[in-house]
């Protein structure tokens, strides 16, 4: 019984473990998973609601079954409005990260515009290193990221920023005082710098994984309740319930997805950048 007990408690723990570790890695779980994942969760509320409602049909016979009808008409309600909820924040988290993709590339132009301002051989330098640190921009979409490779690409882009920094500086440095080309240098530095902070805030801003296991949850309760309510009536019209499985776990699938700017099917364009940085390896080319 000991034994038992132990063994019992083991599983519980084990359970217990990976169901924390999902919660706090909800967003490297691969985008393909969590399709399946929300597609059988849905599937199986509604069949485990159905069954539920045929084993209960004698118990409620004769009953009145409009209290039943307000509950799950108010369900549906809820879940309409938890979706559009849901939806418009993922959209919006969406165009804030296409938003300062398009920023930064407009900040790295005035800076490489500037940088003629400056005599030569600095102005090619500054060039050169708008050019290497433009680059680290880029970031491959063809394969999915993870959170480490993700922060070698902000170090990366850190290490060139700094070298960014530092040519400005030395530029500062060797100006003649009371120039009015240098403010407009450093500000449009400054602004290539703040342009970074924006996009990385940009692509951590996520919907909290929280929400999207409450609209899951809500999801697959809405269809248990459907399923239990088809149950007492003792049919089920499987294809309209089959559909509308379908298209619900459609828009939970896009929600999610609309949250994944890097590793999605639904993505940001960088052309902005990459004509930024085209532009500039045409120039240091002459």
């Amino acid at each position: 019984m000991q034994t038992g007990n132990l063994a019992l408690t083991h599983l519980t723990n084990k359970v217990e473990a990976i169901i924390t570790y999902g919660y706090r890695n909800f967003y490297q779980l691969s985008i393909w998973l969590i399709g399946i994942v929300v597609l059988i969760v849905l599937f199986a509320a509604l069949e485990l609601g159905y069954r539920v409602g045929l084993s209960r049909r004698e118990l409620w016979k004769g009953t009145d079954s409009s209290s039943g009808q307000y509950i799950l008409t108010s369900m549906f309600a809820l879940l309409g409005l938890i979706l559009a909820f849901t939806y418009g924040a993922g959209v919006s988290r969406f165009d804030a990260s296409k938003q300062s993709i398009t920023v930064e590339a407009n900040a790295i132009r005035v800076a490489f515009l500037r940088a003629d301002m400056v005599a030569k051989p600095e102005s090619t330098e500054l060039k050169q290193a708008l050019l290497d640190y433009a680059r680290t921009r880029i970031v491959r979409q063809e394969v999915r990221i993870t959170q480490e490779q993700f922060q070698e690409i902000i170090q990366k882009s850190l290490q060139e920023q700094s070298k960014l920094w530092f040519i400005t500086e030395k530029i500062v440095k060797q100006s003649q005082p009371g120039s009015n080309v240098v403010p407009l240098l450093v500000d449009a530095v400054n602004q290539v710098i703040s342009a970074h902070t924006t996009r990385v805030s940009a692509a951590v801003d996520r919907l909290p994984s929280a929400v999207l296991l409450m609209l899951l949850f809500i999801a697959s309760a809405t269809l248990s309740v459907a399923g239990f309510s088809a149950g007492i009536s003792g049919r089920m019209n499987r294809l309209r319930m089959t559909t509308f499985a379908l298209v619900l776990a459609g828009v939970l699938f896009i929600i999610y997805d609309f949250d994944q700017p890097r590793d999605g099917f639904i993505r940001i364009s960088q052309n902005n950048i990459s004509l930024i940085i085209n532009e500039i390896e045409a120039d240091l080319a002459q």
